[in-house]
């Protein structure tokens, strides 16, 4: 298929896609193609999509990039989650889903994507061929820092705590703020009101028990040393949960809209598995001085919204999917 039919569908889905991969003009995919596909590629013809079960936004951003390279795409989808995950009809030429993995995917495949937790990557390297250009996306989590600890700053932290539960690798699991204690009842009010808008919903038995053993440990805590931790918690149920700890520690979250605080003033010990940081107020993002060692730089309120075709854990979306031939004469 030529460029400009390719195009011409891709850009007839657009409305299906810009959910879960933001907006795109035509001219984006035009000037994501001249900038990363140099006339030295050689394009895929196969590619092999291996998709996570969190969200269903990596997929359809991994479905946009192998389409405008104009390749099939195949599609692992997982077993038990995003069972909604539909294709727009006009691309199902250009995509075969699975709920299980094909014994001959891999190895047709030009090039294999694979979405999920660290040991699921370490697994799809070794099935991977050694010729095989094998791009993956493993455990990652979003920071916020708030120098600006204001109630319009709290409803767009709950809204990037909140929305989809944080059960994607965007989310954001720890927040450094200034003045932290000032901020948290802020924060949960904020939170309720989310929770009010856009309920939670269930969780299975041992989702709940995490959250409820979370709290219990951090109770335990607060009666050790009251000055070191306090909890903000929705009341009689799970719905959100709120937990201060001075500390410089980036803990884990078991997610479900359970997020930490931890002052801005003892300074962020960077991990090497972030997605991105939340900035509020936005105003050092595009600042060349400032140094913070993430992948994407994004004002709060903004975790789940990446631009179309952005540089996921700091990969160009197209170019490491390519091969590339030397002609010399």
């Amino acid at each position: 298929m030529k460029l400009p039919d390719r195009l011409d569908l891709i850009m007839a889905a657009a409305g299906d896609f810009a959910p879960y991969t933001g907006p795109f003009t035509r001219n984006d995919l035009l000037h994501t193609l001249s900038t990363q596909v140099p006339p030295t590629a050689i394009l895929p013809k196969t590619l092999l999509h291996i998709i996570s079960g969190n969200t269903p936004h990596a997929a359809y951003q991994s479905l946009l990039n192998g389409l405008l390279l104009g390749a099939k795409n195949l599609l692992k989808l997982p077993s038990h989650s995003l069972l909604d995950f539909k294709i727009p009809p006009s691309l199902i030429p250009l995509i075969e889903t699975s709920r299980t993995l094909p014994d001959h995917w891999i190895s047709v495949a030009d090039a294999l994507i694979v979405f999920g937790s660290d040991p699921t990557l370490r697994h799809f390297q070794t099935l991977c061929p050694l010729e095989t250009p094998f791009v993956g996306h493993g455990q990652r989590i979003g920071i916020g820092i708030i120098h600006d600890p204001s109630p319009s700053a709290a409803q767009l932290a709950a809204r990037d705590i909140g929305l989809y539960n944080q059960q994607g690798c965007l989310s954001l699991q720890t927040l450094f703020v200034k003045d932290p204690l000032t901020f948290a009842p802020l924060l949960a009010t904020a939170m309720a009101r989310f929770e009010k808008e856009h309920p939670r919903g269930p969780l299975t038995p041992s989702e709940a028990g995490a959250i409820t053993n979370l709290r219990e440990e951090t109770r335990y805590l607060i009666a050790q040393d009251p000055q070191k931790h306090a909890l903000w918690e929705s009341p009689h149920s799970t719905a959100w949960t709120i937990i201060y700890e001075d500390s410089r520690t980036i803990p884990l979250s078991p997610g479900n809209r359970c997020v930490f605080l931890r002052p801005l003033s003892s300074g962020i010990p960077f991990p090497p598995y972030l997605s991105g940081i939340a900035l509020h107020p936005p105003e050092h993002i595009h600042d060349k001085n400032t140094q913070l060692p993430s992948p994407r730089l994004f004002p709060l309120g903004q975790a789940q919204s990446p631009p179309a075709l952005w540089a996921h854990d700091g990969l160009l979306p197209l170019a490491p999917l390519l091969k590339h031939q030397t002609r010399q004469s």
